[in-house]
C-alpha cells in the first residue's frame, strides 16, 4: 500500500508541473494544426462576444488594482450581463463554463468586502482575467505564464521540507503555491480536461493536510515533493 500511495503521489506531482508544460506544446500544434486543416471553424457572434468580455476583463484587473470600486463594479456588472449572450458551443466544458461564471461571483463578492480586503478583490479580478483570456485565446492564453511561478513556489516547499523547516515556514510556502495555482485553476479549467484539474486538486489538499498541522508529516512531504524540480 505505501509504495501504491507514493507511486501515486507521483504521478500527481508530476501531472502537476506537466500541466503548464504540456498544455504550452499542445496549444501550439493545436494552432498549426487548425491553419493547415481548417476543421475548427468558430461562430463570428461568439467570437466577438468572448473577445468583447476577454477587453471587459482586462479593464476590471486594471480597475482593481487601482482601487476604483466604482468601475470595478460597473465592469464586472456589464459581464455578468454578458454572459447571458454568449455562445460557449466548442468553446470549452460544461466544468469550464461553471468556473467562469463562479470567478464573476467571486468578484462581486469581493468587491462588497473591498474595504476590509482589497486582496481579495485584485486576485478575484486576476483569476478572472485569466479565464477570460482563456477563452479568448486558446493557441497563446496568459495563464501560461504561469508556469515559472509555481515551479518556483514547488521548488521552495520541497527547499522547506527537505530542511525540515517548522511548520509555520511550511505553511507560509504552501500557501503561496495553493494562491498561484487557484488564480490559474478557472482558466486552466476552460481549456484542460476535468479530471486533470481534479487529480492536481486531491494533491494539493494531501499536500496541506501534510503542511498545515501542528507537526508535519515531513517524510511524506518529501516524499510528494522529490520530482517537483522537474
Amino acid at each position: 500500500m505505501k509504495r501504491r500511495f507514493k507511486s501515486t503521489l507521483r504521478l500527481w506531482i508530476i501531472s502537476f508541473m506537466a500541466l503548464l508544460f504540456w498544455a504550452n506544446l499542445s496549444y501550439s500544434g493545436f494552432a498549426q494544426s487548425n491553419g493547415e486543416t481548417g476543421q475548427v471553424e468558430q461562430s463570428v457572434s461568439a467570437n466577438l462576444s468572448i473577445q468583447q468580455m476577454n477587453e471587459e476583463a482586462a479593464l476590471l484587473y486594471r480597475y482593481a488594482l487601482e482601487h476604483d470600486v466604482e468601475k470595478v463594479r460597473g465592469s464586472i456588472l456589464r459581464i455578468s450581463n454578458g454572459l447571458e449572450h454568449i455562445s460557449f458551443e466548442g468553446q470549452t466544458s460544461v466544468e469550464g463554463i461553471h468556473a467562469l461564471s463562479e470567478t464573476v461571483v467571486e468578484v462581486k463578492e469581493a468587491a462588497v468586502r473591498i474595504k476590509s480586503d482589497t486582496a481579495a478583490l485584485q486576485q478575484a479580478s486576476a483569476k478572472l482575467r485569466l479565464a477570460a483570456d482563456s477563452l479568448a485565446n486558446p493557441t497563446k492564453p496568459l495563464w501560461l505564464q504561469y508556469y515559472k511561478i509555481i515551479k518556483d513556489d514547488l521548488q521552495a516547499l520541497s527547499l522547506a521540507a527537505n530542511q525540515r523547516q517548522n511548520a509555520a515556514t511550511l505553511s507560509s510556502r504552501y500557501a503561496a503555491l495553493e494562491e498561484h495555482y487557484e488564480t490559474v485553476r478557472p482558466a486552466a479549467l476552460i481549456r484542460r480536461e476535468p479530471y486533470e484539474i481534479a487529480q492536481l486538486d486531491a494533491w494539493l489538499s494531501h499536500t496541506k493536510g501534510l503542511t498545515t498541522g501542528k507537526q508535519p508529516d515531513l517524510s511524506q512531504l518529501q516524499a510528494m515533493m522529490m520530482h517537483g524540480k522537474n
